[in-house]
C-alpha cells in the first residue's frame, strides 16, 4: 500500500485575494428583495428632510404624537387594501365601509348604550359584512372586483348618508361617558396614542401572516397565479372571499378607532379615503402588484403621502394647490420608481458577472500521460444503464454491489448487480443530486444543488439535514442559504464535510463561476449529533470533490477552477488548506480513495492555453460576455475528460482517457469496488465500468476507516 502523505510537508495554500469591487457591491444590493422599495424609501427620506428644513418644530414629540394618532385610521385602511390587492383584487368601497363602520360604532355606543367591547364587535361585524359581500360577488360568484366594489362603494355611501342624517344629531347630543372609550380615543400608552399601537400590532400581524401562515401564502399564490394556485390544490374562490372579509374586518377596526377619537361623524367622513389609500399603496408597491405582501414598503408609501399632504396643508397652502402639488410630486416619484423597477434586472444582469484575474499553475507531472500518449484506456470500459440514467454526477456502490446515482430530474436511481443495464428509482428528491456517500446506518447522504444536504434511506424516505450555514461576516448579500452543495465525505466521528461550490450561481449557471474566477465557494460541515452546520473554510475557488484520507485524519478538496487539490488537517481546520496537488491538466471534480492507498481524481474537462491566458485578463472576459453570444464564449473543454491515479504523496502515476469521440467524454466521479472502476458524468446518460487488473479484488469502497469504525 502506498504511504500516506505527510501533511506538514505540504506547501500552505496562499489565501486568495478577495477583491472588494464596487460592481460586486452594487449587484449584491440589486439582488436583494428590499431594493425594490429603494425609490419609495428615498422619496420618504426626501420628504422628511424637506419638511425638517422648511417647517420649525414639525418633528417635535407633541406633533409626532398628534400625527400618530390621526395616522392610525389611514394606515389600517392601506393594510386592508394591501390584502385585497395581494390576492389579485381591488376594493373601492373602503372609504364608504370606514364611514359606515364608524357610524355603527357611534350608534352602538351612544344610542344603544352598548359596552365598549360590544361596540367594537359591532363595528368589526359591519366592516366584515361589507367585506363578505365584496368577497361573495368578486370571489365566489366571480364578478369583476372593480365593478363589484364600485357598486358597494355607492350603495354603502348612500346607506351611510341616510343613517347619518337620521341619527347624527342624536349621537352628537349624547352625554354618555366611558373611561375605556375615552382611553381608546384620547389617552396615551407608553407616550404614544392607543391607535398607533393598534396600527403597529395589525401591521406586525399582517407581516407575519404573509411570511409564516398558510393562509397568507395562499393569498400570495392566488394573486401571483390563480391557475397555478388552483392546480396546487388551493381553493381560489374561497381564499379571495376570506381576503375580502379580513380586509373588511380591518376597515371596521379603523372605523371604531375613528369613532372613539372623534366621537362624531360627518357627511364627508371617509370621503376620498379609497383614493388616498390607493395612492399610498401605489407609491409603496410601484403599482398594483398582485402576489406581493410587502407590508413595510406600503407603510412607507403611506407615510410619504400622509406627511407630505399634512405638511403642505400646515404651510397654509390652498386646498386645490395642495392637491395639484401632491399629485405632481407623486407622479414624479412613481415615474422614477417604475423606471427603476423596470431596469433593475437588466442592470443586475449586465453587471452581475464580475471577473478577476486568476493565475493557474502550469501543467506538471503529466509526462507521457496526456491524451494521445498511448491507447485510451477507457476505450475498454463497458457501459451500464445506457439511456436509463440522465446525468449520473456521482456513483455509489454498496457492499452487495448495488449501484446508486443521482439524475438530472431529481431521482436517486438503483442498479442491481445482477441487472446493471436497468435502473429503478429509489427516491424522488426534487433537486439535482450530486455527491453521494453512505452513513454508518447504510443510508445515502446526498448533496443536492438548490436544496442542501439530504439523507435517503433504503426504503426511499427523504430527510433534509441542512440547507443553511453561518452568514459571512462582511457579506452584503445574505449567503446563509446553501446554493450548490456539491460533494461530501463522512469522517470517522460522523461529521459530514461537504462543499458549497459557489455562493453566487446556481446549478443552471455554474459555468459562469469559471468566467468570474472569484473565490465564491466554501467548505462546510454538518454534525448529525448537534444538527449544526458551520463554515469550515470560506473563499475557495469552486471547491468540488471531497475525500477523507485513508487514515481519516485529513480532508482532500478539489478546487476545480484552480486545477488543484487542497488538504485540510481535521485536527486543526482553522489553519486552512495546504496544496496536495496542483498544476493538473484539467478541471478536477470528485475524489475517491483507491485500494492501494492512493486516490482517484475525476477530470471533468481539459485546460488549454487560451483559457489559461484569458483567466488572467478579467476585462477580456467581461467584454466577451457582453458582446459575444454565449454559444461562442471561450470556455474550458468539457467534451474531453478522464481520470487520474494519484499516490498517497500527491504524485500522478496513471491517467485514463477515452477516445475524443468516446461515450465517456465528461467524467465527474469514479468509485473503485472489488477490482472494478465505475465512472459517472454530470452530462452523460450512462455509467462506465472498467476492470482494474492490478487492483485488490477484495477491496470495496466501504473498506476504509469509515467501514471499519
Amino acid at each position: 500500500m502506498t504511504a500516506s502523505f505527510e501533511f506538514s510537508n505540504l506547501q500552505r495554500q496562499p489565501a486568495p485575494k478577495v477583491v472588494i469591487s464596487p460592481r460586486r457591491v452594487l449587484t449584491d444590493l440589486l439582488s436583494k428583495g428590499w431594493i425594490e422599495s429603494a425609490i419609495p424609501f428615498i422619496a420618504f427620506v426626501c420628504v422628511l428632510v424637506g419638511v425638517l428644513v422648511t417647517t420649525d418644530g414639525y418633528f417635535a414629540a407633541s406633533n409626532l404624537r398628534n400625527l400618530a394618532q390621526y395616522a392610525a385610521d389611514g394606515g389600517l385602511i392601506v393594510l386592508a387594501l394591501l390584502i385585497v390587492v395581494a390576492v389579485g383584487g381591488i376594493d373601492l368601497s373602503v372609504g364608504s365601509n370606514f364611514a359606515l363602520s364608524a357610524f355603527v360604532a357611534l350608534y352602538g355606543f351612544h344610542i344603544l348604550g352598548l359596552p365598549v367591547p360590544a361596540t367594537l364587535g359591532l363595528s368589526l361585524a359591519c366592516g366584515a359584512l361589507i367585506g363578505a359581500i365584496n368577497g361573495l360577488l368578486a370571489g365566489i360568484i366571480g364578478c369583476g372586483a372593480l365593478l363589484t366594489t364600485l357598486g358597494t362603494m355607492i350603495t354603502v355611501r348612500g346607506l351611510y348618508t341616510l343613517a347619518s342624517q337620521a341619527r347624527l344629531v342624536e349621537i352628537s347630543s349624547s352625554s354618555r361617558l366611558d373611561d375605556t372609550w375615552d382611553f381608546i380615543g384620547f389617552e396615551k400608552l407608553l407616550t404614544m396614542p392607543v391607535g398607533f399601537w393598534v396600527l403597529l400590532a395589525v401591521a406586525v400581524a399582517t407581516f407575519v401572516m404573509f411570511r409564516q401562515s398558510r393562509f397568507g401564502w395562499h393569498i400570495l399564490a392566488v394573486g401571483g397565479n390563480r391557475k397555478a394556485a388552483r392546480h396546487g390544490g388551493i381553493q381560489v374562490r374561497f381564499t379571495i372571499f376570506l381576503a375580502y372579509v379580513l380586509a373588511g374586518l380591518i376597515v371596521g377596526l379603523a372605523g371604531f378607532l375613528f369613532a372613539a377619537r372623534q366621537n362624531s361623524a360627518g357627511s364627508d367622513t371617509g370621503l376620498g379615503m379609497e383614493f388616498f389609500a390607493l395612492t399610498a399603496l401605489v407609491v409603496g408597491l410601484g403599482g398594483f402588484v398582485p402576489g406581493r405582501g410587502a407590508v413595510i414598503p406600503v407603510l412607507i408609501g403611506f407615510l410619504t403621502v400622509y406627511i407630505l399632504n399634512n405638511a403642505l396643508i400646515n404651510a397654509g397652502l390652498r386646498g386645490d394647490f395642495v392637491q395639484f402639488s401632491l399629485g405632481a410630486i407623486l407622479i414624479a416619484i412613481l415615474a422614477i420608481d417604475v423606471r427603476f423597477r423596470k431596469n433593475r434586472h437588466r442592470l443586475l444582469a449586465s453587471a452581475y458577472l464580475d471577473p478577476v484575474a486568476l493565475a493557474i499553475s502550469p501543467i506538471k507531472g503529466m509526462a507521457g500521460l496526456m491524451p494521445g500518449d498511448g491507447a485510451p484506456k477507457l476505450r475498454d470500459a463497458t457501459l451500464l444503464a445506457a439511456g436509463e440514467v440522465d446525468g449520473p454526477e456521482d456513483v455509489l456502490i454498496d457492499r452487495d454491489g448495488n449501484l446508486y446515482c443521482g439524475t438530472r430530474d431529481g431521482y436517486i436511481m438503483r442498479l442491481s448487480p445482477l441487472d446493471g443495464a436497468r435502473a429503478t428509482p429509489l427516491a424522488k428528491i426534487g433537486g439535482r443530486p450530486l455527491g453521494l456517500a453512505f452513513d454508518r446506518a447504510g443510508a445515502i447522504i446526498a448533496c443536492v444543488a438548490g436544496m442542501g444536504l439530504v439523507r435517503v434511506t433504503m426504503d426511499g424516505a427523504v430527510e433534509l439535514l441542512t440547507d443553511q450555514t453561518e452568514r459571512s461576516l462582511f457579506s452584503v448579500n445574505d449567503d446563509t442559504v446553501i446554493r450548490m452543495a456539491d460533494d461530501l465525505d463522512i469522517a470517522p466521528d460522523g461529521v459530514i464535510y461537504f462543499t458549497d461550490a459557489t455562493k453566487r450561481y446556481d446549478i443552471e449557471n455554474w459555468g459562469l463561476d469559471l468566467l468570474e474566477g472569484r473565490p465564491n465557494g466554501r467548505l462546510l460541515s454538518f454534525d448529525p449529533k448537534t444538527r449544526r452546520t458551520r463554515t469550515v473554510c470560506d473563499n475557495l475557488i469552486f471547491p468540488n470533490g471531497v475525500c477523507l484520507s485513508h487514515d481519516g485524519r485529513h480532508l482532500l478538496v478539489a478546487s476545480t477552477w484552480g486545477c488543484s487539490i487542497l488538504a485540510f488537517d481535521l485536527d486543526d481546520l482553522d489553519a486552512g488548506p495546504r496544496v496536495f496537488l496542483d498544476g493538473l491538466p484539467g478541471y478536477p471534480d470528485n475524489i475517491n480513495r483507491s485500494s492501494d492507498g492512493g486516490y482517484w481524481v475525476a477530470l471533468a474537462g481539459m485546460r488549454n492555453p487560451v483559457i489559461d491566458l484569458a483567466m488572467q485578463h478579467p476585462a477580456l472576459r467581461r467584454r466577451m460576455t457582453k458582446q459575444v453570444p454565449p454559444t461562442n464564449w471561450l470556455f474550458g473543454n468539457l467534451n474531453l475528460g478522464g481520470v487520474l491515479k494519484v499516490d498517497g504523496k500527491g504524485a500522478i502515476v496513471d491517467a485514463l482517457w477515452d477516445d475524443a469521440s468516446g461515450p465517456l467524454y465528461m467524467i465527474t466521479s469514479m468509485r473503485e469496488h472489488k477490482g472494478v472502476l465505475y465512472l459517472g458524468g454530470v452530462t452523460n446518460d450512462k455509467i462506465g465500468r472498467l476492470a482494474l487488473p492490478s487492483a485488490d479484488p477484495r477491496w470495496t469502497g466501504q473498506d476504509s476507516y469509515w467501514g471499519k469504525a
